[in-house]
């Protein structure tokens, strides 16, 4: 199911059960996952491409989601200016013991660049320090005040992602 929110950056490609709140997408062979073994093992595919393409691809992914052989999907709205990529990204999310699977989906739906990336190192890269954060911050042209505030946030996003166990499973929401 396409979950296409204005107010939301993302477009989101989940399971039409998840939507009417199955938030176990995030699994593994129907085991939903701890928090240490998403951290260990989730993880996505990037595909970079204009908005139109994207959203040609997701219509695409859509029926590999609902037969829970892609567990989900999302894209950018509209190009991230501060990231300077000068296209809008694609993450198609699964397990480390099934990304060839869905990288051979992927290829047969005309996808030819392999980038995978750990859910791990997404976070890294968006805490105070992390790559992603701080050009998010740079690009902005914000006060060095509001950039400690977004740093703050973000700690403090992470820290109650994982002590509140379901807090990875509500992703769509946020």
């Amino acid at each position: 199911m396409i979950i296409d929110r204005p107010e939301s950056h993302f477009i989101f490609i989940v399971p039409r059960s998840h939507y009417y709140g199955d938030y176990n997408y995030i699994n593994y062979q129907g085991r939903q996952l701890t928090n240490s073994q998403y951290l260990e093992n989730w993880g996505k595919w990037i595909v970079l491409g204009p908005v139109e393409e994207l959203a040609g691809l997701a219509k695409k992914i859509d029926p590999y989601v609902e037969r829970k052989m892609i567990p989900a999907a999302k894209y950018d709205r509209k190009v991230i200016g501060e990231f300077k990529l000068g296209d809008c990204v694609m993450c198609v999310y699964c397990h480390f013991g099934q990304r060839e699977q869905v990288w051979d989906i992927l290829c047969s739906l005309g996808v030819e660049e392999k980038m995978w990336v750990f859910e791990r190192e997404t976070m890294e890269r968006w805490l105070p320090g992390g790559r992603l954060l701080e050009r998010w911050i740079s690009g902005r042209n914000i006060s060095e005040e509001e950039a400690r505030r977004m740093r703050e946030g973000a700690k403090e996003k992470f820290r109650k992602m994982f002590e509140d166990p379901d807090a990875l499973f509500r992703g769509v929401e946020q």
